[in-house]
């Protein structure tokens, strides 16, 4: 549509891609909660990775097992665990997960166990955002 404004001519423009909601211009992609448990003094490694992966959101936290002593020799494992979380986008489990089997499979030590858990919901985009590091900083 053209106006006429003082003998002048203005276009109408389209709305440019900013304009747009965030589901508009991006993918809403699903979301899992990567969680990994290994022995203390591994975590840190899974923490690097998982920032070399771009999984936006980790951390790590330090587990404590509460069986006896006597189990924990059975088994054959301690008790002193680090436990590392991670929010990845369903679309990249597949390397995340390949990256935790070929550190699984280094040695006896880099033993550990790991699983993923859908997450349903979240509350807004600016968390989704956050989450996925999708964030656009003006």
């Amino acid at each position: 549509m053209i106006k006429k404004v003082k003998n002048l001519r203005i276009k109408k423009t389209t709305k440019v891609k900013e304009d747009l909601p965030f589901e508009k211009r991006n993918e809403i992609l699903p979301l899992k909660l990567m969680i990994v448990i290994v022995d203390h003094g591994q975590g840190e490694y899974f923490l690097n990775g998982f920032s070399e992966l771009n999984v936006s959101c980790s951390l790590s936290l330090y587990g404590k097992g509460t069986a006896p002593k006597e189990l924990y020799d059975v088994l054959g494992f301690g008790s002193k665990k680090d436990i590392v979380i991670g929010i990845v986008k369903e679309n990249e489990l597949e390397k995340i997960k390949d990256f935790i089997k070929n550190r699984f499979n280094v040695s006896k030590k880099a033993k550990g166990v790991a699983f993923s858990i859908k997450i349903n919901s979240i509350v807004g985009v600016l968390i989704y955002k956050f989450l996925t590091n999708t964030r656009n900083f003006k």
